[in-house]
């Protein structure tokens, strides 16, 4: 089936977002009930608040006083859409959106630090490893939040965006918990708890290497190193990697967009530094367990190695941008079949993308960050891959092929 350029679909999923202010319901945003809240008082309480609003078979958010509200991770994605659909087709408009996301990113930032930083807009219980209120800063929301400025001084040399990223880096550095683990100084999820999580520091030495290219912080260069060795220890003889460490506590095994956080973070310091063979190898064993281990034939994102369902929006996404960013051929063929399966069972003409589909039901609800975010991402970087391989008289895989612009 033909369907429509990742171009088109990325604008017609902006347009969505932006009629809606960009604000929306989120799958873990349960907390944010009023009627909930009274009886949400411990970590087990708000584990079945949580999640039996993100679980159930109706949306009961309504119901709930659940109000849609921007999320500010969310907020990072589109402005990193913008951004790439700005170098696909240097339209101004793009980059006038993604300024105006960016700079209500600047004002709005956690008010529990002097830096800039970030958390989601509502209380999150992780299982029993930590509580998160909202507005309080994660390791990783500040990471995409930072990112995102990054992204935007690389384009215009902006200072003011540099500046931004530059004390996002600080807040991590000096913010985020450390906790020593098998010989590593690596980073818990936030300042409040000891949970290290792979992906999180895979990311966050992506970002500090990414950095230091722009400000020539040595200093940042080295802790990116020692982070990207931490990640390299936790790779297992499979190719893969658990989502924390120690495995034997992490529960979750080899999932799908996890795993593509850490892989296209390790891309980044391939791409810097392309003669470090040992990386450039874990790179590939990491790729290659991805490729084969975690879709199904039809281009479906397996949940994990080891389990199908649910197959869900924000692991295609990622998929696909870890994947259209490798120059592995076999890469490029899986992202083409996740881009047909994606617009085949994820997206609704009316612009928004699902978030699920499950074993028993799906998911349809349009969640701003999860799903809509992610996946516009994901087609902005898509229409950039292939206005780049085009500028070489190239199409972009098989996607490129299918397409109909």
């Amino acid at each position: 089936m033909t369907h429509a350029s990742p171009r088109e679909t990325a604008d017609r999923a902006l347009r969505w977002a932006r009629d809606h202010d960009y604000a929306g319901y989120d799958p873990y945003d349960g907390l944010n009930s009023p009627v909930l809240a009274p009886f949400a008082t411990n970590w087990l309480t708000r584990l079945v608040a949580m999640h039996g609003v993100d679980k159930s078979p109706v949306n009961l958010r309504p119901f709930l006083g659940i109000e849609p509200e921007r999320n500010p991770k969310g907020i990072a994605l589109f402005a990193s859409a913008c951004l790439r659909l700005y170098e696909a087709t240097e339209a101004d408009a793009y980059l006038t959106e993604a300024e105006e996301l960016l700079r209500w990113l600047e004002r709005y930032t956690s008010p529990v630090t002097r830096h800039h930083a970030w958390g989601y807009n509502f209380d999150w219980q992780n299982a029993r490893k930590f509580f998160l209120p909202a507005d309080h800063p994660s390791v990783v929301v500040t990471v995409f939040c930072a990112r995102a400025f990054l992204e935007h001084h690389e384009l215009t040399g902006a200072t003011w965006s540099l500046d931004v990223a530059v004390d996002a880096a600080a807040y991590i550095r000096e913010g985020i918990n450390v906790v020593e683990i098998d010989g590593f100084e690596a980073y818990a999820y936030t300042p409040y708890d000891e949970f290290v999580v792979i992906n999180a520091n895979a990311l966050a030495a992506a970002f500090f290497l990414r950095l230091s290219k722009r400000t020539g912080d040595e200093g940042l260069a080295e802790r990116a190193e020692e982070l990207f060795e931490f990640v390299l220890h936790a790779q297992d003889d499979g190719g893969a990697w658990y989502y924390s460490m120690p495995a034997s506590e992490s529960h979750l095994s080899h999932d799908n967009f996890h795993t593509g956080f850490v892989l296209e973070s390790l891309r980044e310091y391939v791409e810097t530094y392309p003669e470090n063979e040992r990386v450039r190898e874990a790179y590939e064993d990491g790729l290659d367990f991805f490729v084969r281990e975690l879709f199904e034939a039809d281009g479906a994102p397996k949940f994990e190695s080891d389990r199908s369902y649910p197959y869900d929006a924000h692991a295609s996404a990622q998929a696909l941008i870890t994947l259209v960013r490798s120059d592995d051929d076999d890469a490029h063929d899986v992202a083409a079949d996740v881009y047909e399966w994606s617009m085949e069972h994820l997206y609704d003409e009316e612009g928004y993308f699902y978030r699920r589909i499950g074993r028993f039901f799906d998911d349809e609800t349009p969640y701003i960050r999860w799903s809509q975010g992610w996946m516009t991402l994901a087609l902005a970087t898509l229409a950039r891959e292939m206005t780049e391989a085009a500028e070489y008289g190239a199409e972009f895989g098989r996607i490129g092929a299918r397409s109909n612009d």
